[in-house]
């Protein structure tokens, strides 16, 4: 049955404007033969045909009527490999008529296109739609320059709904700092694959997002939770929550500053920076007496805490 219906569809020619040369006149006379099941004689002609390839059309096609020619000798694996070397040279030559020289080949073909042509939305029956992923992160550099506006990026989707990760660009950004953040966030996101004919493709997506500055959040919060960053010896954690603490925007007190700056001075010493640890603890506590000469009148706990750090930097250290 197979047999019979090959004369019909291989007397078609494949939609290309190159059908003039050598090669493609190669591929016309492989198709008779393929059509008269005389399957040495093809390959043979189809090699040729290879060879004389002048334009990347001709190869695609030959590449397409080996595959064929290998599913009638059933070889489907070999069917696929020859398929998959069409597509990568060009992702959409046109071999939908396929099916009318069975549905199985068809199939094979569908299913290799499927893997490696990327679909544009307005080529799909079902756009991917986004289903879950990390949060995005605010680089901490652009939240006291208060940096906002809008990014755009995209990316392909795969058939299982991941992200191509090689294939993400950030297109549009209102400074450079949020590529790394949002190529991150693109990487760990999964989709619902876009669908044609109900089957699942891989395709193109695009987002467009507003960029803006997250609330710093509580001061007080922020520092006591990086002396719980401290206390567990992530000094790296405790500083990135320092810098939100003392942010311009956070609403932190002068009192809170001061104890924001303690700690970060503390942090600092932890990270043997005694450089920078001495200019937080030298802004600290000037800050300090300048609020306990004026009468405000300051938090024990941050009494103590001053009076500690002072008492360690008049304490000679031991070696």
């Amino acid at each position: 049955m197979l047999r019979l219906l090959l004369p019909a569809c291989l007397l078609a020619g494949p939609p290309v404007l190159v059908a003039q040369s050598p090669s493609m006149q190669l591929i016309t006379i492989a198709r008779s033969q393929i059509a008269a099941h005389d399957l040495d004689s093809a390959e043979i002609t189809l090699g040729a045909a290879l060879e004389r390839a002048a334009y990347t059309m001709d190869s695609v096609w030959v590449y397409i009527w080996y595959g064929v020619v290998q599913h009638l000798r059933g070889r489907d694996d070999v069917t696929q490999a020859s398929f998959r070397r069409a597509l990568t040279l060009h992702p959409n030559p046109g071999a939908d008529s396929l099916e009318k020289i069975s549905r199985a080949v068809a199939e094979l073909y569908d299913r290799e296109s499927r893997a490696i042509r990327v679909r544009s939305p307005r080529d799909v029956d079902q756009p991917a739609g986004w289903r879950s992923g990390l949060v995005f992160v605010y680089p901490l550099e652009l939240r006291s320059r208060r940096v906002a506006g809008h990014a755009l990026v995209r990316a392909i989707v795969d058939t299982l709904g991941h992200v191509v990760e090689r294939s993400i660009e950030v297109l549009e950004t209102p400074d450079s700092a949020f590529v790394v953040p949002l190529t991150r966030m693109m990487a760990s996101a999964t989709f619902h694959p876009a669908r044609v004919r109900g089957r699942p493709v891989q395709s193109w997506v695009s987002y467009q997002f507003n960029l803006t500055p997250p609330n710093p959040g509580n001061p007080v919060r922020l520092v006591d939770a990086a002396r719980e960053q401290l206390r567990i010896t992530n000094v790296d954690s405790a500083l990135a929550l320092l810098h939100q603490a003392l942010d311009s925007g956070s609403g932190a007190t002068p009192g809170i500053r001061v104890y924001a700056l303690l700690v970060q001075g503390i942090a600092w010493q932890a990270r043997h920076s005694d450089s920078l640890a001495a200019i937080s603890f030298n802004t600290a506590l000037g800050s300090y007496r300048e609020l306990t000469a004026g009468g405000v009148d300051l938090a024990p706990f941050l009494r103590r805490l001053a009076d500690s750090v002072r008492l360690s930097r008049l304490t000679p250290q031991r070696e």
